[in-house]
């Protein structure tokens, strides 16, 4: 009777042990009851601003084979793939027996399309071009663009790129007959810069 006792006692003395290792090891381990909210998404409408050194023809005007200038556009995204841009250039150092200026102020959609550093875009814009130097009259016409290009960012900020456009406007005979009639005439454009994100 005696050795049941023991037995008794020491088993009783284990079974506490465990049952409160087992307890304080339970206890260690925090409970939420509150399920873990999802990561908010990355915000995708960001701004590029980009200069850009332009090369475009002046074919509205007679004897007149290219023009060099520069462009600054600024393009902000809605979505991933969509948004919009804006353009504004200036080309005035003219090749060819006539050297004429020309302005164009642009804007419109542009699509995009990202790929780890590397961007393609495709844009339509629409807005004005001004030809000086020439006498035309008038000198301002309706013009849209139809072009694209592709960027590679070197780092978070600052990106290199390169963009073609076709560019159509029409002008009305100048007085001096060095430009065409109202027919609508394409000038290609290349430009080559960087861009900067913000």
């Amino acid at each position: 009777m005696k050795h049941l006792s023991f037995v008794l006692v020491v088993f009783s003395l284990f079974s506490t042990a465990a049952l409160g290792q087992f307890s304080s090891s339970s206890s260690s381990k925090p409970h939420s009851a509150i399920p873990a909210l999802p990561e908010a998404p990355a915000r995708v409408n960001h701004f590029d601003v980009a200069a850009n050194f332009a090369f475009s023809s002046a074919n509205q005007v007679k004897s007149a084979s290219s023009l060099i200038g520069g462009a600054v556009a600024l393009d902000g995204k809605i979505k991933p793939w969509f948004g919009g841009t804006a353009d504004f250039g200036y080309y005035g150092m003219g090749h060819g027996l006539v050297q004429p200026t020309m302005y164009t102020m642009l804007a419109g959609p542009a699509f995009f399309l990202n790929q780890d550093r590397y961007e393609a875009f495709f844009h339509v814009m629409f807005g004005l071009a001004h030809t000086g130097n020439v006498g035309a009259t008038p000198n301002l016409a309706y013009a849209y663009a139809i072009g694209g290009g592709m960027q590679y960012d070197l780092n978070k900020r600052v990106a290199v790129r390169a963009s073609g456009d076709a560019i159509f406007s029409a002008f009305a005979i100048d007085p001096n007959h060095l430009g065409y009639s109202q027919d609508t005439r394409v000038n290609p454009r290349a430009t080559i810069g960087v861009a900067y994100h913000f």
